[in-house]
């Protein structure tokens, strides 16, 4: 009788109950955890799914490991089985010894340690959480070759989160130990935030919650007509010639924290906050529209003009508010902004000459703009903007 035929799969190994949450530690031969993984990638037009897409290249050398190299897999997959296929009753756990102990645990949401096994149908989906580019490093070699079949595959079995949970637990491991690239997982925190209160509160007293607040002001943003507009590029969304896009999400809300800082914008609405930043870029547009109309060949709308440009916000919120503008009036900002072409410095042209570059042509790809790079760079770069800017204390009357 052929693996597929079989009824159900069997995996034993030590079993635990930790606070309340069955997991089992064991090891499932290659050939059953190919047939059953699942991979719940993040869908940018639906935001559905948590996971980044898969790397061709980290595929294909994982599985060069485990063949050509004889490489091992000391390190276990993090696999879920979800809630509702144990609800369903579609997964069975089988206790070796203390079964009223192990029961008591799951109840009462303490702790267990004993061996044991599952059993579960053939339709029951093992969701890797981590570890999918070794995971499907193993599936290209059986793809190739039969040998792999029997592959032990160590793996961390948890039994019941359901996609929330599981999508917290891939946060938490990504961003406290691997890493997660930051675009997507901020993503996944502002998710969780919007579906688990005491998870806001904890941002809010960890004062964190402004990742949260700026992906919501992105988001409006992006619904708003003008610079901004289709210049965001999505997690899980590769760039292409000719797209608009100019800056990755993560990076333009991680530019914002001075300007959720103000505390005038602490309880904003993000709608508002978002309909100011409109206002003011609209308001740069105005007196130095070249960047925005060729924004692929400007920095302005890259990395260093959000990062500084925001930098000075506060500062020319106070200026506009001073002169009883209002805030969001994109020609208040123009006023305010209006020596910002004046800006000028020395850059190497293309014959190896130094040459003075100001108004649009500091900020071209390569150009005077381009040098001020780290965040030391953009905090000299907003220095300079600054200083073409008027004191908020020029304007005050006594």
């Amino acid at each position: 009788m052929s693996k597929q035929a079989l009824a159900t799969i069997q995996i034993a190994g030590a079993l635990c109950v930790q606070r309340g949450t069955r997991m089992l530690q064991a090891f499932a031969d290659a050939f059953t955890v190919s047939e059953h993984q699942e991979v719940d990638i993040f869908d940018p037009d639906t935001s559905e799914g948590y996971q980044r897409a898969p790397v061709t290249a980290r595929v294909r050398k994982a599985a060069r490991y485990y063949d050509e190299k004889k490489g091992r897999m000391p390190n276990p997959l993090l696999v879920n089985i979800r809630k509702i296929d144990m609800d369903e009753e579609r997964v069975v756990v089988v206790v070796d010894d203390d079964q009223e102990g192990y029961e008591n645990a799951v109840l009462e949401g303490g702790n267990w340690i004993g061996t044991g096994r599952i059993e579960f149908t053939n339709d029951v989906s093992l969701w890797i959480y981590d570890g999918q580019h070794r995971a499907g490093g193993l599936n290209q070699l059986l793809s190739e070759q039969e040998a792999f079949e029997d592959f032990p595959v160590p793996i961390s079995l948890t039994l019941g989160l359901d996609p929330g949970e599981e999508m917290r637990e891939f946060y938490e491991v990504n961003t406290n130990a691997a890493s997660v690239k930051t675009d997507l997982a901020w993503q996944l925190l502002t998710k969780m935030a919007e579906e688990d209160p005491e998870l806001r509160e904890m941002l809010a007293a960890e004062d964190r919650d402004w990742i949260t607040r700026a992906y919501a002001v992105v988001d409006e943003l992006e619904k708003l007509t003008g610079p901004w507009q289709g210049r965001f590029q999505e997690a899980n969304r590769r760039k292409t010639r000719g797209d608009g896009v100019t800056i990755p999400k993560p990076q333009f809300a991680r530019s914002l924290k001075p300007v959720l800082d103000m505390p005038s914008f602490k309880r904003a609405e993000a709608s508002i906050v978002a309909a100011v930043l409109n206002a003011y870029w609209s308001g740069i547009k105005q007196v130095m529209p070249e960047p925005f109309d060729e924004a692929q060949d400007f920095v302005l709308q890259k990395g260093s003009g959000a990062v500084a440009l925001h930098r000075v916000l506060p500062q020319v919120i106070e200026v506009v508010r001073s002169n009883g503008g209002g805030l969001g009036q994109p020609s208040e900002y123009a006023k305010v902004m209006k020596d910002l072409p004046t800006l000028e410095g020395e850059s190497v042209d293309n014959d190896g000459q130094l040459s003075t570059r100001s108004g649009a042509d500091f900020w071209r790809v390569g150009s005077v703009a381009s040098g001020f790079s780290g965040d030391a760079g953009r905090r000299r770069l907003s220095l300079l903007i600054q200083s073409r800017l008027p004191s908020p204390a020029e304007t005050i009357q006594l």
